[in-house]
């Protein structure tokens, strides 16, 4: 991704240890840009802290992380800020980025339960009244015919 920090972007190139942030501020500057840009095209990102409002119904798939460690490397990324802050701007600035992460994190995991949890409840109606099977007695019915050529 275009605005990752270069830190990140090396580490997940070499896949070494825990690269040592020399530009604190400008790392800071980087990591919230990136973070801008892998949010959901709904979500306003034209201030800090980002606003968080009741965003429960609304569609995480979207959170743009990619590359091959996607999510992770947001997260791992702020091991290494935390470990290089020296200052109290740094940690106020630090703070901001790990609350606004959480928040998405637990919208992203709302979002991903209710579907499943939503097919439970229409299983569940859909079974009313069904005589109860043993689990494994169910029979599959294919959806589509194969077709295969010889």
């Amino acid at each position: 991704m275009p605005n990752r920090p270069q830190e990140v972007a090396h580490w997940g190139r070499e896949h070494g240890p825990m690269p040592s942030i020399m530009n604190v501020p400008q790392f800071e500057l980087d990591w919230v840009s990136w973070w801008r840009s892998c949010q959901p095209k709904w979500r306003p990102t034209n201030e800090w802290p980002y606003p968080r409002d009741d965003a429960e119904d609304r569609d995480w798939t979207r959170l743009n992380v990619t590359g091959p460690h996607g999510l992770f490397a947001i997260i791992v990324s702020t091991s290494w800020w935390a470990a290089s802050m020296d200052s109290e701007f740094d940690r106020t600035l630090f703070n901001a980025a790990i609350e606004d992460l959480h928040w998405v994190l637990e919208r992203l995991i709302c979002s991903h339960s209710q579907p499943r949890a939503a097919r439970l409840e229409s299983d569940l109606a859909s079974d009313a009244g069904q005589v109860e099977r043993a689990p494994g007695k169910r029979k599959v019915k294919p959806t589509a015919k194969a077709h295969y050529k010889n």
